[in-house]
């Protein structure tokens, strides 16, 4: 049975194809579209080739390289090329490892890593093949690691403590960020990142490169560690080395800390005002993920937010919707808005007292 996705028609079923990431695809290339001059692609981790496919006849790409190392996949990456009649492809059956490290003088304006589990494995060599304003794309599905159920683990792939909490999902995202800005550093990059997100059982983020030890040592210098306090549910994040907090400076009670991690934007300023319309352009009829970009292009840029079920179970009150607390903190002159991350979260610039009097005043009073 052929799979039809965008521009692609995919007929050779041999290799896994996930219908559910089909978000990921469509939000690579609605950013991709607000990103003109793109001439070259390197799908790392092709599969059937859809993503490739996509790209090439989606973008208006001169070349793209898929590889997929599995033997039977690579025939059905072949026979799938082949079909969509792509000119412009190329592909091998090859690792990451193995491409990267035999042409290291190959640069790509558009880098995609999408494999089964951790991209870690993959993101050191792929960028021995990418440039100055390369855009590097990549989803991580071992999100129960990088969400704090395997706290070993995350330790051992991404060298950070994850947060096994409300804040899991994007102190995760935050995490994988903040791994691959490590990385970049070492090559002289800085990152700049785009969009990220989190989906279903997929994380998802792009960045662009930017060369130079000035840009390299900026985003390093973004990295930094986030806190939760249990008992009064204060959260906080600080920019730079661990200073050695380890009580809540409200309440006095031991906190949870995470990190390194990422706490610049999760979002790109020159993005958001196009991407939704970029997402609609690209998505077809599927309105959910407008929808989603919608919401996702308006998230305060600011690092993590507060659970409200959480705080009215701390403060002995009923639930309260997102909506209306949102509301409650802009009128008294503080940015706030729900976030995709998780469900009756608000993210605000208000203290976490000035939220608990909103609550309050909802609760007594309605409004």
């Amino acid at each position: 049975m052929n799979y039809t996705e965008g521009s692609a028609v995919i007929a050779d079923d041999r290799a896994f194809i996930n219908p559910k990431a089909k978000l990921s695809r469509d939000a690579t290339i609605a950013y991709a579209k607000l990103k003109p001059g793109l001439k070259s692609a390197l799908d790392a981790t092709s599969a059937t080739g859809i993503r490739g496919i996509r790209y090439c006849k989606e973008l208006g790409l001169d070349e793209a390289v898929l590889l997929e190392i599995n033997r039977s996949s690579y025939e059905s990456l072949k026979s799938n090329v082949e079909s969509n009649s792509v000119k412009n492809a190329k592909y091998e059956n090859a690792s990451v490892q193995e491409f990267c490290n035999r042409e290291p003088l190959r640069k790509f304006d558009l880098i995609d890593v999408d494999p089964f589990g951790s991209p870690a494995p993959y993101l050191f060599d792929i960028l021995k093949v990418a440039h100055e304003n390369s855009i590097v794309a990549f989803t991580a599905t071992d999100t129960a690691v990088l969400c704090g159920a395997h706290l070993s683990a995350c330790i051992k792939t991404y060298d950070s403590v994850p947060m096994h909490n409300e804040l899991g999902h994007e102190a995760g995202i935050r995490i994988l960020i903040g791994f691959f800005a490590r990385l970049a550093a070492q090559f002289n990059y800085g990152i700049e990142v785009g969009l990220s997100f989190s989906y279903m059982h997929y994380m998802r983020t792009i960045v662009k490169l930017i060369k130079g030890s000035k840009s390299a040592l900026s985003s390093v210098k973004k990295l930094g560690f986030a806190y939760k306090c249990r008992k009064c549910g204060w959260i906080g994040s600080e920019q730079g080395p661990f200073t050695g907090i380890s009580r809540c400076p409200l309440c006095g009670s031991e906190i949870e800390t995470s990190g390194r991690m990422w706490l610049g934007s999760l979002i790109g300023d020159d993005v958001r005002p196009g991407l939704a319309k970029s997402m609609e352009e690209v998505m077809g009829s599927d309105k959910r993920e407008y929808r989603f970009m919608e919401s996702l292009s308006l998230e305060p840029d600011i690092p993590f937010y507060y659970s409200i079920p959480k705080l009215t179970k701390l403060m002995h009150l009923p639930s309260i919707s997102e909506l209306a607390l949102s509301k409650k903190l802009e009128e008294a002159g503080h940015v706030a808005a729900i976030t995709h991350f998780e469900k009756n979260c608000v993210k605000t610039d208000a203290t976490i007292e000035e939220i608990k009097d909103a609550i309050t005043s909802i609760s007594k009073n309605g409004a």
